[in-house]
């Protein structure tokens, strides 16, 4: 079941279309509060060597990502977030049994990330990407 901690597929928004639904990514469930779900976005592409991280951007190692559900090395962007409906045009996998859900993040690492999102917000507001609706 989609709920906080989940790493779910859903159609993340893109900045040129921010209120629709996007291409099929898994995103990481920040907050869940039917109707509405809070998702940050991840994607499996490389970082650009020595080009240092923004705070709020983590990356997951292979090895880290496999207990994730995922095959590669993933970047999750904590301040790239995204408001959705909890609907089929968000979620093409809700009506499944899992509802698209690839894996839930550990006690220790939910607490890792909502620790850096709670400081994104305080310290770096202004550089979250917002979309969604």
């Amino acid at each position: 079941m989609i709920g906080e901690g989940a790493f779910v597929h859903v159609l993340f928004p893109p900045p040129q279309k921010p209120r629709e639904p996007g291409l099929l990514h898994i995103g990481y469930c920040l907050a869940v509060r039917p109707p509405l779900a809070l998702i940050a976005y991840t994607t499996s592409q490389p970082w650009p060597p020595a080009t240092p991280l923004p705070f709020g951007v983590r990356i997951f190692t292979r090895e880290e990502a496999i207990g994730l559900g995922q095959q590669r090395a993933v970047r999750l962007h904590l301040n790239r977030q995204a408001t959705v409906p909890l609907t089929d045009a968000w979620f093409p996998d809700l009506r499944a049994s899992n509802q698209g859900v690839i894996a839930f993040a550990s006690v220790r690492l939910r607490q890792e990330l909502y620790e850096t999102t709670i400081e994104l917000t305080r310290r770096y507001r202004l550089n979250i990407e917002r979309l969604g609706v």
